[in-house]
């Protein structure tokens, strides 16, 4: 007698059941578990994939967030096992259960930090995927989770991206009410500091961030003094005077950013006989942190950091000795936004 031919397990044949236990969240949630594990046993991994995505979603539908996101966070998991990739499919599978996540709880969190690591690894930047980045930031932009939104909107680094971080940036500040130095700090220098600078990004955030200061239902708009023409071939086209040493020195450091040395070119053949590009950026930091006054933004001693590490990576300036080793875009959060001394004290708690 022949054996049984073995069948090949479906969708079809595997998902019903599952969801036939429904509303009763606990036992759909169990039965899911169990498949799957023996699906991924066998190598159907892919399989897997579609059938706790399509239980995690309907377990979020009637609200169940704790047993619909363990379901999602196992999904991410399956899916660096088997080693499936970040494409249009996998993407969409991740942000639709974050937009069905409920926004109250660590749910939301959870499933986005699990989707990031994955991205990272089966993606083709090593900081994570910037579509799901920028995603996940816009999700937390809408909740007002200001501080989470703007890690993701950062690392993204998409025109989009830059563009919503301006305009959350903006309403962070209560629409210029506040000074706006701080937000416009950690939403340039962090662009400048990357290697090599990420210019766009920088640039769609200023502008859009000056732009909607300027404008006059903003009652920050009586602080712009008036506008010249940048003389460079360089972005931005043309420099918004205001009365805040800050938003001035980040529109002169974005050109003077640009200006520097190519990439492998010597840190003495960049500063010549007069000291080039490098010397006029030690002179920019070097005024506008005095005029910033010694309680002002830049002259913050994590501001000082970053910079001097735009100096050294950048413009290749030694970097005076005993410099350096500790996070320095993280200090720079910290203590601007609810961290470390001066800025703008607790908003990051908001």
């Amino acid at each position: 007698m022949p054996p049984r031919p073995i069948k090949t397990p479906t969708l079809d044949s595997l998902l019903p059941p599952i969801l036939a236990l429904l509303p009763n969240a606990y036992s759909a949630h169990q039965k899911c578990l169990t498949t799957t594990a023996r699906l991924v046993h066998s190598g159907h991994h892919a399989l897997a994939v579609e059938i706790l995505f399509a239980t995690s979603k309907e377990l979020l539908k009637i609200n169940e967030g704790s047993s619909g996101v363990e379901l999602g966070v196992r999904m991410v998991q399956v899916m660096q096992e088997g080693e499936i990739g970040v494409d249009e499919k996998s993407r969409a599978s991740i942000t639709q259960l974050l937009a069905l996540t409920p926004t109250a709880g660590p749910w939301r969190k959870k499933l986005a930090d699990a989707a990031i690591k994955w991205s990272q690894q089966f993606g083709t930047c090593p900081t994570g995927d910037p579509n799901l980045h920028q995603y996940i930031g816009e999700l937390y932009y809408k909740d007002r989770a200001f501080p989470l939104a703007e890690q993701h909107l950062l690392a993204s680094g998409k025109r989009d991206a830059a563009l919503t971080l301006a305009q959350m940036m903006f309403e962070w500040s209560e629409k210029g009410k506040l000074d706006p130095g701080p937000y416009a700090v950690r939403g340039t220098l962090p662009f400048l500091a990357q290697s090599p600078p990420s210019i766009q990004p920088a640039l769609t955030f200023l502008t859009q961030f000056l732009s909607l200061l300027s404008a006059t239902t903003s009652p920050y708009h009586q602080n712009f003094i008036s506008t010249i023409p940048s003389q460079t071939s360089f972005s931005l086209t043309e420099i918004h005077l205001t009365t805040s040493p800050t938003l001035n020195f980040l529109q002169l450091a974005l050109i003077t950013v640009q200006r520097a040395p190519a990439p492998g070119v010597s840190g003495v053949t960049a500063r010549g006989m007069d000291g080039g590009v490098p010397k006029e950026w030690e002179g920019l930091c070097r005024r506008y942190s005095r005029n910033s006054g010694a309680s002002g933004v830049l002259a913050q001693r994590e501001v000082q950091e970053v910079l001097m590490q735009i100096s050294t990576e950048v413009f290749h300036i030694p970097p005076p000795r005993g410099a350096g080793g500790n996070d320095l875009l993280q200090n720079l959060m910290g203590s601007l936004f609810g961290g470390g001394g001066g800025g703008a004290g607790a908003i990051g708690a908001r």
